[in-house]
């Protein structure tokens, strides 16, 4: 295994340094329920892909960030059978469009860590996410 990230501890005076193999970094071991993206109380919610393009203000289902960088997405819709999302993205710009569950799992911030979910958001309409900072 290829080291990766160095981390420097401060329990002593002479600083420690550690390697952490590539595998732990790229996927690291966690159990917390913020990284799993969908569950299936959120599935039964999303509607279908396309389902809400009528609505001026469609309501957001799930927000999911990266804690070590500055994106966000904010799903309205989701195809199961396709894994692919449509919502709102923050990242360089703001904009709405679709995106894969996929490619969202596989993202890693400066950090290495994964995209998560935010466990305490609630369902709102799209356009007081837009009034957030």
């Amino acid at each position: 295994m290829t080291p990766l990230l160095i981390v420097q501890k401060k329990t002593c005076p002479q600083r420690q340094i550690t390697f952490f193999p590539l595998s732990i970094v790229i996927r690291p071991r966690t159990k917390s329920p913020a990284h799993r993206l969908l569950t299936k109380g959120i599935l039964a919610k999303l509607p279908a892909l396309g389902a809400t393009s009528e609505n001026r203000d469609p309501i957001v289902q799930v927000k999911w960030f990266t804690p070590d960088a500055n994106w966000t997405w904010w799903v309205i819709e989701y195809d199961p059978e396709s894994r692919i999302a449509y919502g709102l993205v923050r990242g360089l710009e703001l904009e709405f469009g679709t995106f894969t569950l996929d490619e969202v799992e596989d993202l890693r911030g400066a950090l290495g860590l994964p995209v998560e979910r935010d466990l305490h958001f609630d369902p709102q309409p799209v356009s007081q996410v837009t009034d957030q900072p």
